[in-house]
């Protein structure tokens, strides 16, 4: 079966670089370099046969090379090893070579290569929270992230529709008993797998060493298969839906496995234990923090959303991830020649209209223009390097020609098309992920501008044989124009959720987390874009309300608030259900939690109903709200003549307004609103909802996983904005505690360990250009509980004592 899987014959789109690097490196980052460039795998033996030849010399950090020919140079005490490598380097060096080195293990085996990095010209690292430290380490300020990428021709989709898909979940790997946190993932990963009656194929990495150190428990023996080669194993993957990935480092934005990358170009969906940066770079990846989830997970998706899904990762790592990528950054880097490998597709049409522009403006591929057919000829077709044709009859979606060109990245095709493809409603059924002899519709087709005269292309119009060709996916096209029916659904519950350039967190954190639910269709999903500039998060919010009718979307087009008030105060205003929730693009519904919430708030008059609310970051936290109502309340449910002493005995304590289903007249006739510009505006909002409210529940249910450690999040970036943002909730805030009566309580309870623990420790982590206008602002906020200030706080009167004093640099060690 393997065999019949047919492979990637090269690439058209990419050509190789024209650049002589010398590299040692293992296998599997070999491979994904090989034919990037002139790659040449240096030994202790024919170093100084490339001395003429080469520009670049890569040392990559390894344990054994691909040949065992520099296997031990991973252990520092062998010194022999590190004595020849340094006169490699050395030689390299004198003879002008530039010298790279690129560690791949970082950070937990920074130690053992650090004086390697020392003895070259240019250093890079897949982890960012060692920069600083090479530059000091190796005294040089030449270091950089460099990320890993997929080889097009050795990491992608062809095949992968070829044969029925296995039902089992696949994982290739180890057990590493040196990391419990792994144990414990891989363990929580597989159960869950398990629970759902679905079998694990394993194919243990280190089979053959019969170590007792990695071997599996025994409940998972009858799950394993013995270790294959590299290239057969990226065959077996794409025989399989669904692959398990587990990351040893868990809490770096830039480095985590690489076969996060890899297992995408194959069309696997992936669950994985917790990284930082999967969650900030690959939402896509299914995050597992608890075994239960799996299951719905797994069971949570049609056939055709499961394949979508495949689809859209491989999208995201064969326009954004590719090895051609990183090179060209390692070049540019080095300050190394190269030619830019960027595409043109023109755009063939019969005439211009406002559907044909809003189609092709459509289109995220960026480098493309609008043709009519009577100005195209052998002349015009020559100034690209592709051509297609839309026709007007037709749709084509945001990502149909990214789609279509990154065909031409891994297949060395004349053309890519699309054999299989919906016809309003109707699948008809073709090759897909396969190569093909017949172009059967043209403007279902890109072609390669060289391979085709202009006449051949303009002629056309019938069923066409021409060998190598690729058949691509079925998506992003479909033979009619498809208008969704505006229809009159009694919606029972909107789902606000508001935007601002996060698109691959919406789709697949926020949305692909509410189409799991029970009650998805009975959802009225509002979309607010609070001014995207990405020029793709509003790509995806149009596509969304494209395939789904309860979407429903409002775009500000003006740049942006600066917080999510804006978008949620407008959502709140067009919602046509008598109930509401909120869902942040970063953050996902946990199984089937806003069900039950709105089960409970039916069956009884409350004004809303709250779970409970996972915290992800270096570890996993439970903000058990339930548990809050019950010590302090004695019961799941509190009224109105006992929430303000409720509110003081909590200290404040808040809930995320993301775990609750509310009454939406509970906002309107009591005139709610967010903070516009503010941040924290929750905490606020939550604590007026529930002073408003004559009758809460509380169940105990996780709700949704907040993932606090999202690169970009307002709360994970501090400048003087952030000290601004919550100036402007501080006088809402001061507003509110006195029409409730509350300040002297807030002042009391809440004030100063929120003042020092919030603010004040944030003072080290101020950008230096922002020192005193934050510290200026954050006086502000100080003056406005000034007066109301009855005790005496050694932390609070050292800030107001070196504020006056004018000692904003101190202030950044004092607290």
């Amino acid at each position: 079966m393997l065999q019949q899987i047919p492979e990637s014959n090269g690439s058209r789109f990419y050509k190789e670089f024209d650049v002589n690097i010398g590299i040692i490196a293992d296998e599997f980052l070999y491979n994904s370099f090989e034919g990037v460039a002139n790659f040449h795998y240096i030994t202790r033996d024919n170093y100084k046969e490339y001395t003429d030849k080469l520009d670049i010399f890569l040392l990559v950090t390894t344990w054994k090379g691909i040949d065992m020919s520099w296997k031990g140079l991973g252990n520092p005490n062998i010194r022999k090893h590190r004595r020849d490598m340094f006169e490699i380097l050395q030689h390299y060096q004198t003879n002008g070579i530039k010298t790279v080195f690129y560690s791949k293990e970082d950070p937990v085996n920074y130690e053992i290569f650090i004086e390697l990095a020392q003895k070259c010209d240019y250093v890079f690292t897949t982890a960012e929270e060692v920069v600083e430290s090479y530059k000091t380490d190796c005294n040089n300020e030449k270091v950089s992230v460099l990320n890993f990428g997929v080889n097009p021709t050795y990491h992608n989709p062809v095949g992968i529709r070829k044969f029925n898909k296995r039902k089992e979940v696949l994982f290739s790997g180890s057990w590493y008993v040196k990391y419990p946190h792994r144990i414990e993932d891989t363990q929580r990963i597989f159960d869950g797998v398990l629970d759902n009656d679905t079998d694990l194929k394993i194919i243990d990495r280190n089979y053959q060493l019969k170590l007792e150190r990695h071997f599996f428990p025994e409940k998972y023996l009858e799950y394993i298969s013995p270790a294959v080669d590299h290239h057969t194993l990226q065959k077996l993957h794409k025989l399989f839906d669904w692959a398990i990935n587990l990351n040893s480092v868990k809490y770096s934005n830039t480095m985590f496995a690489n076969r996060i990358y890899e297992l995408q170009a194959l069309g696997n969906i992936l669950l994985s234990n917790y990284s930082t940066g999967v969650n900030n770079k690959f939402p896509n990846v299914f995050l597992v923090n608890n075994r239960s989830e799996v299951k719905a997970i797994l069971n949570g998706f049609s056939d055709e959303e499961k394949y979508k899904h495949q689809v859209f990762g491989v999208r995201r790592v064969m326009s954004r991830e590719t090895t051609y990528i990183r090179i060209q950054e390692l070049l540019e880097a080095t300050n190394t020649s190269y030619v830019d490998q960027s595409r043109s597709v023109g755009v063939v049409v019969k005439k211009n209209s406002k559907y044909i522009n809003e189609m092709f403006e459509r289109q995220s591929y960026p480098h493309k223009q609008l043709i009519l057919e009577q100005d195209f000829s052998e002349t015009v077709k020559e100034k690209f390097d592709m051509i297609t044709f839309f026709d007007v009859s037709k749709e084509y979606g945001e990502f149909y020609l990214e789609d279509m060109v990154n065909g031409f990245k891994y297949t060395d095709s004349d053309f890519i098309t699309k054999e299989a493809y919906y016809d309003g409603d109707n699948f008809v059924k073709g090759t897909e992920h396969d190569y093909v002899k017949v172009i059967k519709d043209k403007t279902r087709t890109i072609f390669w501008s060289e391979a085709f005269t202009s006449e051949e292309l303009m002629k056309m119009d019938k069923p066409f044989h021409r060998e190598n060709g690729f058949s691509i996916d079925r998506f992003e096209f479909n033979n009619k124009n498809v208008v969704n029916e505006v229809k009159e659904v009694e919606y029972k519950l909107s789902v606000i959720v508001p935007t601002y350039n996060n698109g691959d967190h919406l789709l697949n954190k926020c949305f692909n987390s509410l189409r799991r639910s029970s009650i998805f269709e009975e959802m009225e999903i509002i979309i607010v874009d609070d001014g995207s500039t990405d020029n793709y998060t509003t790509r995806i919010i149009n596509n969304l309300a494209r395939q789904y009718s309860n979407v429903k979307t409002f775009f500000f087009n003006d740049g942006g608030s600066g917080s999510a008030s804006r978008p949620r105060n407008k959502g709140v205003e067009i919602g046509s259900a008598s109930y509401l929730t909120y869902l942040d693009p970063d953050n996902e519904a946990i199984n089937d939690g806003y069900a039950t919430l709105l089960k409970e708030i039916e069956q009884e008059n409350y004004d809303f109903v709250v779970g409970n609310m996972l915290k992800v970051s270096d570890k996993v936290l439970n903000f058990d709200y339930y548990k809050t109502m019950m010590q302090f309340n004695g019961s799941d449910v509190i009224y109105k003549r006992n929430i303000k002493q409720y509110v003081v005995n909590t200290s404040f304590k808040a809930m995320s307004i993301q775990a609750l289903v509310l009454r939406k007249d509970l906002v309107t006739e009591n005139s709610l609103k967010m903070v516009e510009g503010a941040i924290g505006q929750d905490t606020l909002f939550f604590q007026e909802l529930l002073l408003n409210s004559k009758k809460v529940k509380a169940i105990n249910l996780s709700i949704h996983v907040y993932y606090a450690a999202v690169d970009g999040s307002v709360t994970n970036v501090i400048s003087k904005n952030f000290f601004e943002k919550y100036l402007l909730l501080e006088k809402e805030r001061i507003s509110f505690l006195q029409e409730h009566n509350l300040l002297n309580d807030y002042m009391e309870e809440k004030f100063y360990v929120y003042f020092t623990n919030w603010y004040l420790k944030r003072l080290n982590k101020i950008k230096a250009e922002d020192l005193e206008d934050s510290i200026e602002c954050l006086y502000k906020i100080f003056y406005l509980y000034r007066d109301y200030i009855k005790n005496e706080d050694e932390a609070i009167q050292r800030f107001e004592d070196l504020y006056h004093n004018k000692e904003f640099e101190k202030m950044l060690s004092s607290f």
